[in-house]
């Protein structure tokens, strides 16, 4: 399958999973692992469970080892598209150790037969794709896990309501990127969204691209803005939600003043949408066409990562 008929298809994955609800409030904590593609969706969960209210910690972690914290009344989830990423294994396997309750996600693989050795639940993802092209299965599966059926559904609504209109905006957006280095900036709500434009652009577009976040870049990241041999090797987005704190968004005002000022052109986008959820799920639909539209700019296979597969040759 090409990577324009997956993202095409992007809108049919948001579907609600049969399987037992958990609620947070039965653990003292929940961390998600996962990396790459199978490791945004933590991020998305993690804020979409705080904004829910839960009063338990919540972690998204990328690596290898557990927070100090985490022991027998948490709970771990471990996402793995492939079912073989040898971080979230590590993860598992450690979370085994200190007896807290797992649960695995995967389309197969060595997390989906530990699973079965071990008597865990295993949530199956549909097998065949990327696993950056896979990130509405895995969200959807996240999202039931914890009993969000209806936002699942409302996301799908939002996202076919509004494709066509996505796809336009995306391809003006990935022509201002073109031949620039891309800078997303993204506020606190929209960081993870922030963060999967950057690893879209990396991925499918084969090209660097870099985040910062507010309200952390007013403290450091601006000062860089005053060298124009480097800032206009840029191009620059912002994203962000009208949920954000109210100083965030008057920060959002001030970066755009910050940017008139110095003569830069500052893209500012926010998602469209009735709940955030559906903004953010927006947002990161048009970061993943502006990814396609570029790399088809470029002259780039969006599907292939040479370097990525070199160094997973490399460990072993």
């Amino acid at each position: 399958m090409k990577a324009h008929e997956m993202l095409e298809g992007f809108l049919s994955q948001f579907e609600p999973v049969e399987c037992k609800k958990l609620c947070v409030a039965d653990f003292e904590g929940v961390v998600f692992s996962g990396m790459g593609g199978s490791g945004i969706v933590g991020d998305f969960a993690k804020l979409m469970l705080e904004k829910k209210g839960v009063e338990q910690p919540v972690f998204s972690i990328r690596g290898y080892s557990l927070p100090a914290c985490v022991k027998e009344n948490w709970l771990v989830v471990c996402t793995s598209y492939s079912g073989n990423t040898e971080e979230t294994i590590s993860i598992l396997e450690e979370a085994l150790k200190r007896k807290a309750k797992a649960v695995c996600i995967s389309s197969g693989g060595r997390l989906k037969e530990l699973a079965e050795e071990k008597g865990l639940t295993h949530l199956p993802l549909p097998e065949g794709y990327p696993p950056r092209y896979a990130m509405g299965f895995m969200l959807s599966v996240l999202l039931s896990l914890f009993g969000m059926r209806e936002e699942i559904q409302g996301i799908r609504r939002n996202l076919e309501k509004h494709r066509e209109e996505i796809k336009q905006r995306a391809r003006e957006v990935a022509s201002s990127l073109f031949t620039y280095l891309p800078v997303v900036y993204g506020t606190p709500l929209t960081e993870p969204v922030a963060f999967r434009w950057k690893t879209q652009i990396n991925e499918n577009s084969k090209t660097l691209c870099y985040n910062a976040f507010l309200p952390e870049m007013h403290h450091n990241e601006v000062v860089g803005l005053d060298n124009p041999s480097i800032r206009n090797l840029c191009s620059f987005v912002l994203l962000y939600d009208p949920e954000d704190h109210p100083r965030v968004i008057k920060r959002v005002h001030i970066t755009q003043e910050v940017f008139k000022e110095l003569g830069l052109l500052l893209r500012v986008f926010e998602g469209r949408g009735e709940s955030l959820f559906e903004r953010l799920l927006y947002l990161a639909y048009l970061g993943d066409w502006v990814s396609l539209y570029l790399a088809e700019i470029y002259g780039q296979d969006p599907l292939p990562v040479r370097v990525i597969d070199f160094i997973k040759k490399n460990l072993g």
